[in-house]
């Protein structure tokens, strides 16, 4: 379906729990989120409803997101009933990580084709430190497990971090030297937590180039510019939502965790689907597409959403 703007909307990003057994110092506060009451939360059925309805308005790439998506009672069988959905081609999950060792071979097997885990530090003592209680090691546990259940292509999304993670770039980039990874760094937005961290925090996805010379262009994935260097198996991503404002090729729609559609991540604007079915809720759907909004302002302001990043789905 098209938008307003001619942008072909194929892509729905389904958060299913704001909750998060981290802390990361950029999208949550310390002290976690409040926990809602069960029923304020979608259901299984429900989540497979929405996919289900979005689907049939011409989505076809999903993407399980949270808080952290893992920590979602019954996150195995949602997989398996959106791989139901026929006209689905690719069902995607981002992830930490940190679960992976007991989840990867039931993900793999309930029709999970691609996973994409956060990662920013490759230190344990950054990492212990940004995520304010996780373990390096049960990343590093994860990301073996899922490539022992069949997950070869793997992703790492690395926020980029002035001050705290940019002496790693090249460690990074080193992590597609002998496997075909895919290392992505993601612009800091001010947003949430860090909205009013210092401007040094913020770096330009063109800090990795400046960094990494070596990195000869590629074609672009979605809205990630993506790089190689010539002799390594995987590929470097850039993700520049801030510098390099990619909202003319955007073609996402997000729900959260608590059923509101969001055209876009960083908009107030939201459509309740709770309680619709049928057509009431193809036809909601239908209205958050038509009313994505243009582009953001992050090059102007901090986000206009009031909701933190877990709360909305990263």
């Amino acid at each position: 379906m098209l938008d307003s703007c001619g942008r072909r909307i194929d892509y729905l990003r389904l958060s299913v729990t704001d909750l998060c057994n981290y802390r990361c110092r950029y999208c949550m506060p310390e002290e976690g989120v409040f926990k809602r009451p069960h029923g304020d939360i979608l259901s299984i059925e429900v989540l497979e409803e929405i996919a289900r309805a979005a689907v049939g308005l011409g989505i076809t790439k999903i993407r399980l997101t949270g808080g952290e998506p893992l920590v979602r009672r019954g996150i195995v069988e949602l997989c398996r009933r959106l791989r139901a959905i026929p006209e689905l081609k690719e069902l995607c999950l981002t992830t930490n990580g940190s679960l992976l060792p007991e989840l990867a071979r039931p993900l793999r097997d309930a029709g999970v084709d691609r996973l994409n885990i956060s990662l920013d530090t490759l230190r344990p003592d950054r990492f212990a430190a940004i995520t304010r209680r996780g373990a390096l090691d049960d990343v590093l546990s994860g990301i073996r497990a899922a490539e022992a259940a069949g997950f070869d292509h793997l992703k790492f999304d690395t926020v980029l971090i002035g001050g705290f993670n940019d002496d790693e770039i090249a460690d990074f980039v080193g992590l597609t030297e002998n496997h075909p990874w895919e290392v992505r760094f993601i612009e800091l937005m001010p947003m949430g937590p860090c909205a009013c961290w210092d401007k040094s925090c913020f770096l330009p996805g063109t800090t990795v180039l400046d960094r990494c010379p070596d990195l000869q262009p590629i074609p672009a994935e979605g809205v990630a510019r993506r790089y190689k260097h010539q002799s390594y198996k995987g590929t470097v991503g850039l993700i520049s939502p801030v510098s390099h404002d990619f909202c003319a090729d955007c073609r996402r729609i997000r729900v959260t965790a608590d059923g509101k559609l969001k055209g876009c991540l960083h908009s107030r604007e939201e459509i309740a689907l709770r309680g619709l079915h049928g057509w009431e809720l193809e036809n909601a759907i239908r209205r958050g597409i038509l009313q994505k909004p243009q582009r953001h302002h992050l090059a102007e302001r901090s986000s206009d959403t009031p909701r933190n990043m877990n709360q909305i789905g990263g």
